[in-house]
């Protein structure tokens, strides 16, 4: 699906921050009590997805976290593995954000698909569009990522992840983010996702998101954070925001899913 190109996030560091900064000062603040898990934001670096983003991101500011475990979708096409960038420092114009090193070998230990490799990385969307967000929501916290990105986005592929994201994030004050955008939907579609994944459902939400009523670009992380959330025990899942493509722009959804 191409689009004609519309306003980014900056690249200079003040209307950067201003940017964020003034997103997360009109988002409205969803209270989520319990233990928060993951979150679901847009994908793209648009300007138009910063309120969905902001209303999800706002559920951080009272929380502790040290790793945040972010899944993208490839903007590389496919390429047949989970890859998680290998820098030490992972840079946004806002600073830079260390790697997890002892996280990304426990992950590539938990299963053989998942490599050190920046395949897929570098990109203007994803982790790149995230990372301002908790920058300036802590700017005096120290914390670290391990970025990984989707080569393929196959139910076995969504499992396998699901299940090592859930495994690795045990007793860790970590959360995971994952990255999608919403590119074309039917309007029934819209509660029928809200439902699913109210419902923990990772096959309705596979079949859901596979078809052609709701076209989402990050289908596996969503599913992902669907099955890494419930293994941790998470109990509530919620849509906070949805914006709709228009025939100038993708979409943009806000969800959060946590233990009460």
């Amino acid at each position: 699906m191409t689009l004609p190109r519309r306003a980014v996030y900056a690249t200079q560091p003040a209307q950067l921050r201003k940017q964020v900064t003034d997103a997360l000062d009109q988002a409205i603040a969803t209270p989520t009590e319990g233990q928060l898990f993951a979150l679901i934001v847009p994908d793209s670096n648009r300007l138009t997805g910063a309120a969905a983003a902001a209303e999800a991101y706002r559920l951080l500011k009272h929380q502790d976290l040290n790793t945040v475990i972010f899944i993208s979708p490839s903007h590389e096409g496919e390429f047949g593995r989970l890859s998680i960038c290998r820098a030490d420092t992972y840079h946004s114009p806002l600073g830079g954000v260390p790697g997890n090193d002892r996280l990304r070998h426990e992950f590539c230990d938990e299963d053989d698909d998942i490599f050190l490799d920046d395949a897929g990385h570098y990109h203007t969307e994803g982790v790149g569009a995230q990372l301002p967000f908790l920058q300036v929501l802590f700017p005096n916290r120290a914390f670290d990522i391990v970025p990984i990105v989707m080569g393929e986005e196959t139910p076995a592929f969504c499992r396998e992840l699901g299940v090592a994201i859930g495994e690795v994030m045990y007793g860790q004050q970590a959360l995971l983010i994952a990255t999608a955008d919403v590119l074309r939907v039917d309007d029934s579609a819209v509660e029928e996702f809200a439902e699913a994944l109210r419902a923990f459902d990772e096959t309705e939400l596979m079949h859901l998101l596979g078809g052609e009523r709701l076209a989402i670009e990050g289908m596996g992380a969503v599913i992902v954070a669907i099955i890494a959330a419930l293994h941790r025990g998470a109990s509530r899942a919620e849509v906070l925001r949805y914006d709709p493509p228009t025939d100038t722009e993708i979409g943009a959804f806000a969800c959060a899913l946590w233990r009460d």
